[in-house]
């Protein structure tokens, strides 16, 4: 996958700041008036604490900088520049996050034949945008993970759907609801199956979860047969009809 980070810099003086810089530099901090200045100019910026100096307003702080992975200064110059995360590779698919360019892609895929017989469709137009837009400001900078996009390693094309989100429906610490939808024309692949295995272990591994639950309409038996299949259990009945399913993972 892309790699869009160049480099890191140190500039723990306000003086020491460049006017610019090109596109691949993340600029990291100590000082509060330099993390402010950058914000202001728009250029990347993670702030870093130490024991001489805390108490740091950012974005993206970092303790022990010198620890940090190069991954996770990628992630920290893409959630600066609106890019969407990468997430995770499996068999025949690539995972990454929604970034607003895919919107008309996501509208065509909520538009194939019997994509929305058990699930609720997409708003309008106007109101989709809106509320993808949020999700990205909100719930991926948040909590680091959402519904995520599922694209065909051969052809990158747009195939569904998936991820865990922290729902109302989560009624314990650590758990999270697991969603997934996969393109009409691409059912009965095994698809669903290999991407959902590896966002289970992702929930678990990469994110710390617990346990996850998740819905469906009681009349979709391909859902709830691949449910079964991951390894969820059926609790009860919803009081608005679905199903409620529920897996243990840690």
């Amino acid at each position: 996958m892309a790699s869009y980070l160049e480099r890191t810099i140190k500039v723990n003086k306000l003086d020491d700041l460049q006017p610019d810089y090109p596109e691949g530099v993340l600029v990291l901090s100590d000082s509060q008036a330099v993390l402010d200045e950058c914000l202001n100019r728009q250029i990347p910026v993670a702030g870093y604490e130490h024991d001489e100096i805390t108490g740091l307003e950012c974005d993206h702080l970092l303790l022990d900088v010198d620890e940090v992975e190069d991954e996770d200064f990628e992630n920290i110059y893409r959630r600066c520049k609106g890019i969407p995360w990468d997430i995770v590779k499996t068999a025949r698919t690539y995972i990454r996050e929604f970034s607003m360019e895919d919107l008309d892609d996501l509208v065509a895929l909520y538009n194939k034949p019997g994509m929305t017989e058990y699930m609720e469709p997409l708003f309008d137009y106007e109101a989709e945008k809106a509320y993808e837009q949020n999700y990205i400001d909100y719930i991926y900078k948040l909590y680091g993970f959402g519904m995520w996009l599922i694209y065909d390693t051969i052809t990158n094309e747009l195939i569904g759907r998936a991820g865990i989100e922290v729902r109302e429906t989560c009624t314990e610490e650590g758990q999270a609801e697991l969603g997934f939808c996969i393109s009409s024309d691409r059912w009965k692949q095994g698809l669903a199956y290999e991407v959902c295995s590896k966002i289970v272990q992702l929930a678990r591994d990469e994110y710390g979860m617990k346990s996850l639950i998740a819905r469906c309409d009681p009349a979709n038996t391909a859902s709830r047969r691949l449910l079964e299949k991951l390894g969820f259990t059926f609790q009860y009945y919803q009081e608005d009809g679905d199903c409620r399913y529920f897996m243990e993972i840690c």
